[in-house]
């Protein structure tokens, strides 16, 4: 560079510091005299306003040292904001969030295809925030459940409209098992199943997956004759290699105070319409029952489909006559057709398991 330009650079920087510090020739807002913050700020960042910014350094009256130092230790704090406290409240919120679904996909998995309604809770306030406002008012308390009872004809018909049934396969994924639906038939699954169940029984089966009837019923007819299909995962089962005695097992049912397991009428057991009988993991049998305050005796058919974390069961209650000579056969298909993963079935060795409180001769006589 020769000396004419270098001269021609140091005036044109002189003249911008002189912009820069005389508020009447291009309009700042910051007088010549302002403070130094406001000069800091009113510089520009070029090469002219560098040399100016230069210039003034020290100066006693547009000084920008301690503005400038003031301004860093603000980006410091918060840089140090951005990068850990912002972070730490984020990290703070996930396991709640993360909870939330995760207890909605548990709600999904127990219900099988049924979606879980209910809503997530607010969270709790912390003692902190309690001790902050004693004075807080209470919230209102959550309005007791209607408890279960059988619905009008009314609202029947409207329940038979919303309700959706299935077909095809059910797989239940949550405990590994599966099966074709018999032709002929559709079912209810998860929450759907249980309104409906609860709608005709008056009564809460919260064992309850998938309840199934015949393609041409609805919940309207008078005898849906309906297959109640329940899942207890109370587990593995021990069973005795010795073949099932009907008379030990009247013997004993009628003995011993009654623990319900099954879903069948309640009242007192009369006998085996048809006798207990095992085949592999399959258990199927009909008993003859006379409910509580009844003038006549019903039949309960139920077939038992043993698995290594509990028991499957197919059960038709309160059946006829008529009805029980053909309904054992029809749940000994259904409990065959079943298929368990390899990791889920009945195992041959039950060393190492988590065994039910109860024997599979507690399981049909429904004692301890």
């Amino acid at each position: 560079m020769n000396q004419h330009q270098h001269l021609r650079v140091v005036d044109a920087a002189q003249r911008d510091a002189e912009k820069i510090a005389d508020a009447n020739i291009d309009r700042h807002p910051h007088a010549e005299n302002g403070t130094a913050e406001h000069d800091m700020f009113a510089m520009k960042l070029d090469p002219a306003g560098g040399l100016a910014w230069l210039q003034t350094w020290g100066d006693k009256d547009h000084d920008i040292r301690w503005p400038l130092f003031a301004q860093v230790i603000a980006a410091c704090m918060l840089f140090w904001v951005i990068m850990h406290v912002t972070p730490a409240k984020l990290d703070a919120n996930y396991p709640a969030v993360a909870q939330e679904q995760g207890t909605d996909d548990d709600d999904q998995a127990d219900d099988g295809a049924a979606v879980s309604h209910s809503a997530s809770s607010a969270p709790a306030a912390t003692p902190n925030q309690a001790a902050a406002s004693p004075r807080a008012p209470h919230a209102p308390e959550p309005a007791a459940e209607e408890p279960p009872r059988r619905a009008t004809p009314a609202e029947l018909r409207r329940l038979a409209e919303i309700l959706s049934f299935q077909r095809g396969r059910f797989v239940r994924e949550a405990v590994g098992m599966n099966f074709d639906i018999p032709r002929g038939q559709h079912l209810l699954v998860g929450a759907d199943a249980r309104r409906a169940d609860t709608a005709l029984s008056g009564e809460n089966d919260t064992h309850l997956i998938a309840w199934m009837i015949a393609a041409d019923k609805t919940l309207t007819d008078p005898n849906p004759h309906a297959v109640r299909i329940r899942w207890r995962h109370d587990g593995l089962v021990a069973t005795d290699s010795a073949p099932l005695d009907p008379a030990v097992l009247l013997a004993a049912a009628q003995a011993q105070p009654r623990v319900p397991r099954l879903s069948g009428s309640g009242g007192t057991l009369l006998g085996y319409e048809v006798a207990p009988e095992r085949q592999g993991s399959t258990i199927v049998w009909s008993e003859e029952r006379q409910p509580e305050g009844a003038s006549t005796s019903v039949f309960d058919c139920h077939a038992l489909r043993l698995a290594r974390k509990g028991v499957l069961e197919f059960s038709i209650v309160g059946a006829d006559a008529k009805a029980a000579k053909s309904c054992t056969d029809e749940l000994r298909a259904l409990a065959t057709a079943v298929r368990f993963d390899a990791s889920a079935d009945y195992p041959a060795q039950i060393q190492g398991e988590r065994i039910a409180v109860y024997s599979l001769v507690g399981l049909i006589t429904q004692t301890q």
